[in-house]
């Protein structure tokens, strides 16, 4: 036997994840400090949160958070993005679970007017607890970015039902309500059930004029 046929053989490599595990734990990731973040700001305002602190809560490691956004600023644009998000989500849940457009729409505007009571962090920011403003800035800046899928959305709805009507009507009316919708969840009337009213009768007279 020579001295090659007695040397150890080399350890295994570990296969690497398959893809799809990676980005379920990514993903599993990104929500666990998301969810962290907004309780801390929630509950003592963005500018009094540290790195140290997510990592704490949420037991993900500081350099894992570094990793996946990047600094504090990073971590700030990801929270807005991801609360904005899921009010979209949730409007356009509202939208697709009505029989007809016009109680769709009606649901849709009371989900919008009311989410600052389902989305603490939302409430938050827009009325500065804390006396922190430190997350508006992502707020404006995002700004055109929630109204451009808040407007395709509701716009790709519309269309399903008023087929015949031409695009440019369907998107301009939906820029329109989505508009002023998004101004009266941030500075709200009063009477929230006749606000949907008046968006709601707008979107009628535009839509269906006789």
């Amino acid at each position: 036997m020579t001295r090659s046929d007695t040397r150890p053989a080399a350890p295994a490599r570990p296969h690497p994840a398959p893809r799809g595990l990676r980005e379920q734990f990514r993903e599993t990731l990104r929500e666990r400090v998301l969810e962290t973040a907004s309780a801390a700001a929630t509950e003592q305002g963005w500018n009094q949160v540290r790195m140290s602190d997510l990592a704490r809560r949420s037991g993900v490691s500081r350099s894992a958070i570094h990793r996946e956004f990047g600094d504090k600023e990073a971590v700030a644009d990801a929270l807005v993005a991801h609360e904005s998000d899921r009010v979209i989500a949730e409007v356009g849940q509202a939208l697709i679970d009505a029989p007809d457009w016009r109680s769709g729409l009606t649901a849709g505007l009371r989900t919008t007017v009311s989410a600052r009571d389902t989305h603490p962090l939302l409430d938050t920011v827009l009325t500065t607890a804390h006396d922190d403003t430190s997350l508006l800035p992502q707020f404006v800046t995002g700004s055109a970015r929630i109204i451009a899928r808040a407007r395709l959305m509701l716009s790709t709805w519309l269309r399903g039902h008023h087929p015949r009507l031409p695009r440019p009507i369907l998107d301009d009316t939906a820029d329109l309500i989505v508009r002023a919708a998004l101004s009266h969840l941030t500075a709200p009337d009063t009477d929230r059930e006749r606000t949907v009213a008046r968006l709601q009768r707008l979107a009628v007279r535009l839509l269906e004029p006789r």
